[in-house]
């Protein structure tokens, strides 16, 4: 093999493991509180939204039970990552503002090409990571150790 077809390739794997994919997302919600709602990559219409309730106190995570199938993501590529936490009804009837977050998250690479669910953490020390898995029934990620856990 030329190394110019070695090079063509290679730039075709890599033009293979970046296309669009279409996944179900899931959210995994650290916090107590829940959240109303989340959209990850909505500037580009990608579908990808859910509601992940908060966690009970004997849990580490609320949510991860329902999908939203018809997502489309592009491994590889920077988007936003929206959510608003619910309200409590004290505020809600005060006409406060809901509790909003907006940062910039990396679609990371699939698991493998069988991948095809898509995990999305709201972790209690304001990270969010992305997790590729091929079966539900893989582990989920391991939140950092909290003091007011026994």
């Amino acid at each position: 093999m030329t190394s110019l077809t070695a090079f063509l390739w290679l730039v075709g794997c890599d033009a293979v493991l970046s296309q669009s994919r279409t996944v179900c997302v899931t959210g995994y919600n650290e916090h107590e509180r829940g959240i109303h709602e989340y959209w990850l990559d909505d500037e580009n219409k990608a579908g990808c939204h859910g509601n992940p309730p908060g966690r009970d106190v004997d849990q580490v995570f609320g949510g991860g039970g329902g999908f939203v199938c018809g997502c489309n993501v592009e491994p590889g590529k920077q988007v936003s990552l929206f959510w608003e936490f619910v309200q409590t009804p004290e505020d809600f009837d005060a006409k406060v503002p809901p509790e909003q977050r907006t940062v910039q998250v990396t679609i990371p690479q699939p698991e493998s090409p069988s991948s095809r669910y898509l995990r999305v953490y709201f972790m209690e020390d304001g990270s969010t990571p992305l997790q590729w898995v091929d079966d539900m029934s893989a582990p989920e990620l391991i939140p950092r150790k909290r003091e007011s856990r026994v």
